[in-house]
C-alpha cells in the first residue's frame, strides 16, 4: 500500500516537472540552469544551457517518468529507470547553492533564496522519490554497522560547527583576509554562531537513532518517520551540495583552509546521516500498522549490550 503511494507521488512529481519543463521551454519564468557566473561559482553542472531545447528535454523525460511511475511495483523498469533518475537528481543538479539556502532560512532571511535553490529543492525531492520508488523491500532488522555509522554521523557535524563556534567567539583563523573580514563583522559573528549551533544540534539529534529517547520520549512511542522524514531531507542536501564542494577540490585554497574542510565535511557527513537514517528505518519498521504496536519492543541492533 505504502510503496503504491509512493509511485503515486513520483508520478504526480514527475507530471509536474513534465509541465515546469514546458513552461520554461516557453520563456517562463524560473529558469534554473541559465547562464550565472555565481552557478559556476556554487559549483553548479548544469549551467548555460538554452531554456526551449533543455525545457522541452526535460518535458519529455518528466512526462515518460509518470508514465513508468505507476508501473506494478517490482517492474524492472523501476529500477532501471529509478536509480539513474535519483542519482541525477540528488547528485548533479544540487549545488552549492542549496544549502546556503538552508542558511538564509536559519538566519530568518527568506527573501535571500535564490529561484534555483527553490528548484534544486525540488529535483532533490524527486530524486528521493525515485530512489524510494526504485529500492527493493528489506527485512525490518537492525544492520549490524548502525550504531558505528551513526556514531560518525554523530561526529562529523561537530568538525564544521567547532571553528564556526570559534570563529563567532571573535578569533577568526585558517581564513584569508576577505573572509577573515566577513566572518569577524557583527552580522558575519552571528551567522557562524547560528550554523554552529545549528550543525551541533543536529549531531545531537542524530545520536537518538541509537538511543531509548530517540523511539520513547515522555512515555510516548515516538513516530519513527517523526525521525526518518527530517534526518533523510537533511542528508539530501548535505550529500547533493558535498558533491558540488569535492568537484570543486582543485580549486583549494591553502589560505581558505578552515573553511575549505568544513565545507568538504558535507558529503561524508551527509552519507553516513543518509545511512544511519535507513538502519533506524530497518530497526523500528513492522509489517503492520506502527500504532498497533506500541507496546512491541524496537530491535536493538546487533552485538549492542542497550536495546533502544
Amino acid at each position: 500500500m505504502r510503496k503504491n503511494l509512493v509511485q503515486t507521488a513520483t508520478a504526480g512529481w514527475s507530471a509536474a516537472t513534465a509541465v515546469a519543463g514546458l513552461m520554461w521551454a516557453t520563456g517562463g519564468p524560473g529558469f534554473p540552469f541559465g547562464d550565472s557566473d555565481r552557478a559556476t561559482r556554487m559549483g553548479a553542472v548544469l549551467t548555460g544551457l538554452d531554456p526551449l531545447p533543455t525545457g522541452l528535454a526535460l518535458a519529455v523525460l518528466a512526462a515518460l517518468g509518470a508514465v513508468v511511475a505507476v508501473l506494478p511495483a517490482g517492474r524492472p523498469p523501476l529500477r532501471f529507470v529509478g536509480w539513474p533518475a535519483a542519482a541525477v537528481l540528488l547528485l548533479v543538479i544540487p549545488d552549492g547553492r542549496l544549502l546556503l539556502a538552508v542558511g538564509e532560512l536559519l538566519m530568518l532571511r527568506a527573501d535571500r533564496v535564490e529561484t534555483a535553490a527553490v528548484a534544486q529543492a525540488w529535483f532533490a525531492a524527486g530524486g528521493a522519490l525515485w530512489a524510494a520508488v526504485a529500492r527493493r523491500p528489506t527485512p525490518c532488522t537492525a544492520p549490524p554497522w548502525g550504531r558505528p555509522v551513526t556514531l560518525l554521523a554523530a561526529a562529523f557535524p561537530f568538525v564544521y560547527a567547532v571553528p564556526r563556534a570559534v570563529w563567532a567567539a571573535g578569533y577568526p583563523f585558517g581564513l584569508d583576509a576577505a573572509t577573515t573580514v566577513m566572518v569577524s563583522s557583527p552580522a558575519g559573528r552571528a551567522r557562524e554562531l547560528v550554523f554552529a549551533c545549528a550543525a551541533a544540534g543536529g549531531g545531537l539529534l542524530t545520536l537518538g537513532l541509537t538511543q531509548p529517547w530517540g523511539t520513547r520520549m515522555l512515555g510516548m512511542r515516538v513516530p519513527r518517520l517523526l525521525a526518518v522524514v527530517p534526518a533523510t531531507v537533511v542528508a539530501v542536501i548535505l550529500t547533493g551540495s558535498g558533491v558540488t564542494m569535492w568537484r570543486a577540490l582543485a580549486q583549494f585554497d591553502p589560505a581558505n583552509w578552515a573553511a575549505w574542510v568544513g565545507n568538504l565535511v558535507w558529503l561524508p557527513w551527509g552519507v553516513t546521516l543518509g545511512l544511519a537514517t535507513w538502519a533506524y528505518h530497518r530497526r523500528r519498521c513492522t509489517v503492520h500498522d506502527e500504532k498497533a504496536h506500541d507496546n512491541v519492543p524496537d530491535q536493538p541492533y546487533p552485538n549492542s549490550a542497550t536495546a533502544t
